[in-house]
């Protein structure tokens, strides 16, 4: 199941200067079912209403889909010829093809581009201009309902005009008489009946939002003999498929208006039923959002009937709604940076100290031997030194073969006597055979525990050994090296 939301918006206020503030605006909150649930059967695809009346914007609630309905006075359905051009050129033609339609400057004008109304590929050819339905609106007031709406919890947006969100009643079946006209007779081709109009009448609301106190104000300087406003009704018709258009009049007005009215199906609210000077009105049906429902729908199947066209198009960021994550978004950039910043910072003390580290090195080697001239690796060289001061003194260092034999004879004294079957001493490390089956798991761990490291020779004899001869025998078992533990 999915939600859409409907939102009727008043008529464009004339009188009211920029920036437009929006009141309550009615809505209804409907759910739908999706195209698995419609398969079911035809009463799941019903549109159920969850939600309806009067709210501000900022209370409407979210939705997967809203479906902004224009005025119909505020929308101008028109036809031209469009050729066939990219987007970006078509948006600079387009003005220039409705300017005879308009008594105004047709720039300030967004230019939505409908169905084509030729009936498929025209005669002139695949390439050539096409007879398309034109959606006139004033690009300022499609921009303020954008922009009041940009808070809006939404994933899909769709504008549409009011005229087109009426459905058209059916056409009356032709009464099925036997013809007398002889066979002979050519029968003259009957003219295509036209359907039936819609006609809505509402009490007109305005979208200019007037606080209390303006109120109160306007309240205390009127004159008791002021008059009150005249009233105004909002008029929706809708003439065919791609035909309609809306009008605002007075009570006289629209009484005159009355005599020019096209044949149809009348719809009027409970304040015009009651006080509109029409007297169709007063048996006419109520609008109510089923009505309105259902027109919408008809125009969401066909795409090109949405007023958010060119520089109104939703792009794919706006249909994520990324405006409603930009709190997530900038907290996750705060962590992002903090976490730069922070080890960016924590780098820095870490370099400090090793400079300080490599420093006090630097100056301990100096002190201590005072005739080295370069330093290239102040820790090595300080090795190098002790070593050299230990062997001239006669002392032994932790490499030299006693030593080695030494902790080795001490971590081997549990093994067999017939284990060990070869030792040798070569760069500075023992190379030990062990017999095969020896415990080398127990013999690794007490050679660690008497401060040594022993590992596996790899290699075998050729690591840091002599050449043998091809006649001198090898002898069978594991080797491992022994060091000095680190």
């Amino acid at each position: 199941m999915s939600t859409t939301l409907y939102v009727r918006l008043p008529h464009r206020p004339h009188d009211q200067p920029q920036p437009w503030q929006f009141g309550a605006l009615p809505f209804a909150l409907v759910r739908t079912a999706t195209v698995d649930a419609a398969r079911r059967g035809p009463a799941r695809m019903a549109p159920e209403v969850l939600r309806e009346g009067h709210a501000r914007i900022a209370d409407l609630p979210a939705a997967e889909r809203l479906v902004l309905i224009l005025a119909a006075s505020d929308v101008l359905l028109t036809t031209a010829s469009v050729p066939p051009l990219p987007p970006a050129r078509l948006k600079q033609a387009l003005p220039n093809l409705i300017e005879d339609a308009l008594a105004t400057d047709a720039q300030p004008c967004h230019i939505g581009v409908g169905p084509a109304l030729d009936g498929g590929v025209a005669a002139r050819g695949p390439r050539g201009p096409r007879q398309r339905l034109l959606m006139v609106a004033d690009r300022a007031w499609l921009r303020a309902v954008l922009d009041a709406f940009a808070e809006h919890r939404h994933r899909r947006r769709h504008v549409l005009a009011a005229q087109l969100c009426v459905p058209l009643a059916p056409l009356p079946e032709p009464p099925s008489e036997p013809s007398l006209a002889p066979a002979d007779d050519a029968a003259a081709p009957e003219a295509p009946a036209e359907p039936p109009a819609t006609l809505v009448v509402e009490a007109a609301a305005g979208a200019f939002e007037q606080s209390d106190e303006l109120l109160d104000a306007a309240a205390g300087a009127a004159s008791p003999v002021a008059q009150a406003p005249a009233r105004q009704w909002q008029l929706t018709v809708r003439t065919g498929d791609y035909a309609g258009y809306g009008l605002l009049l007075g009570d006289d007005a629209l009484a005159a208006w009355q005599a020019l009215a096209p044949a149809g199906t009348w719809y009027a609210d409970a304040g015009a039923a009651a006080s509109a000077p029409v007297p169709e009105l007063r048996q006419a049906a109520r609008p109510g959002w089923s009505l309105w429902i259902e027109g919408a729908q008809e125009c969401l199947r066909e795409p090109a009937l949405d007023l958010a066209q060119f520089e109104f198009a939703q792009s794919r960021s706006d249909r994520w709604h990324l405006v409603a994550w930009r709190v997530p978004l900038a907290l996750l950039a705060g962590i992002v940076l903090v976490q730069i910043l922070g080890m960016n910072i924590h780098w820095l003390l870490l370099r400090r100290e090793q400079q300080r580290l490599e420093t006090a090195q630097l100056q301990t080697l100096r002190t201590t031997f005072p005739q080295i001239q370069t330093v290239l690796d102040a820790p090595l060289q300080m090795r190098r030194q002790v070593e050299q001061l230990r062997t001239a003194s006669g002392r032994s260092t932790p490499e030299d073969f006693l030593p080695l034999a030494d902790r080795f004879g001490q971590a081997a004294r549990r093994l067999p006597p017939d284990a060990l079957q070869g030792l040798e001493y070569r760069g500075r490390m023992l190379v030990v055979t062990l017999k095969p089956g020896t415990d080398i798991a127990g013999l690794r761990s007490a050679a660690r525990q008497a401060g040594l490291q022993m590992e596996e020779d790899k290699a075998g004899g050729a690591a840091g050994s002599t050449a043998t001869s091809p006649g001198t025998p090898v002898t069978p078992g594991s080797r491992w090296t022994v060091r000095p533990g680190l």
